[in-house]
């Protein structure tokens, strides 16, 4: 009888043990890791519209499809500068933001994971200006406006580089490049066209007052973008679940869906 007993016990022990073990996964290991997105104001991809205090825009829907995929929390911020940003990722503050471009000094603080790339950015002139404008040493006779913290394509920007302080302007935000073109304030602007395309359709007025140009002596290449990723991130192994979720992305035609012409692959 005392052994059936130790039996009868040792499988109840059995049992209870493999209950535990199915029905109390530790709470570590449900967790997804949370992801803090510095939202600079981006039109176009991202941005922040009235009163709305979630953001609308087809990086939010990319987001939140890689947060899905790659297995992490997306926590979205509010309305923040981008070199606001870049200081938060930079000091662990914030993880991660998208439509970066490459710089040597971003690499030192971000991991930079590519995820399509864009038009060069293009020469946007008065139309009542007659300059003709063929090819990019040409920029070097005008007086430019510029939008902060904005890069710009790295063969262009060799030749802004080379302009005398007084030649550049420096502004807050790409309709009011546009608008001081338009109203004679400084001979041209350097923009990437997909975002000048959305402002004009939004602004109509300012159309009739605005040309484009393309350095057509120039073979200028799309420019990479990038998701940042900060370096204070401490699972070793997000980059690389990010990068494989934006390759299925690409593969199954969602990143396509998504930001449509926005954007080339």
């Amino acid at each position: 009888m005392a052994t059936q007993a130790s039996c009868i016990s040792l499988w109840c022990t059995v049992m209870w043990v493999l209950f535990f073990s199915l029905h109390s996964t530790p709470a570590h290991a449900a967790e997804k890791p949370v992801l803090r997105w510095c939202m600079d104001h981006f039109p176009g991809m991202h941005e922040f519209n009235g009163s709305n205090r979630m953001p609308v825009g087809p990086s939010v829907e990319m987001m939140q499809e890689l947060a899905r995929l790659a297995g992490f929390t997306l926590q979205i911020g509010t309305r923040t500068p981008t070199s606001r940003c870049l200081k938060q990722l930079a000091d662990g503050e914030a993880d991660i933001m998208v439509n970066l471009l490459h710089s040597n000094e971003r690499e030192k603080t971000l991991n930079l994971i590519r995820f399509a790339s864009r038009h060069p950015d293009r020469l946007y002139l008065a139309q009542s200006n007659p300059v003709q404008i063929t090819d990019l040493n040409q920029l070097r006779d005008l007086s430019l406006v510029s939008v902060r913290n904005f890069g710009l394509h790295p063969t262009i920007q060799a030749v802004v580089d080379t302009l005398p302080p007084e030649q550049k302007q420096p502004v807050d935000s790409i309709l009011i490049a546009l608008q001081m073109i338009a109203k004679g304030r400084a001979e041209g602007t350097l923009l990437p066209p997909a975002m000048v395309q959305l402002l004009l359709s939004q602004h109509p007025e300012l159309v009739e007052h605005i040309r484009e140009v393309n350095f057509v002596r120039n073979k200028i290449q799309p420019q990479d973008i990038y998701l940042g990723l900060s370096r204070h991130v401490s699972d070793p192994t997000l980059a690389l679940r990010i990068h494989s979720a934006v390759k299925q992305m690409k593969k199954n035609g969602t990143m396509r869906r998504l930001l449509g012409d926005k954007v080339l692959d």
